[in-house]
């Protein structure tokens, strides 16, 4: 079963955001291993703080 684990910054997720990107990441599985991956396809989107998140070396806030 394709397991998909997205972080990003918790301000990009918004219903629309959430929705677009289950979708889209789901397609590009089925695109790649065939209709029968759909059922069996998890993706989990994580939202994290900017001042939680370390991009060279400093807090990405």
């Amino acid at each position: 079963m394709p397991f998909i684990d997205v972080k990003l910054y918790d301000r990009r997720l918004t219903e629309e955001t959430e929705r677009a990107l289950i979708e889209g990441l789901t397609r590009a599985v089925v695109d790649v291993l065939g209709e029968e991956a759909r059922e069996q396809t998890w993706v989990a989107l994580t939202g994290v703080a900017p001042q939680r998140w370390g991009i060279g070396g400093v807090p990405g806030a």
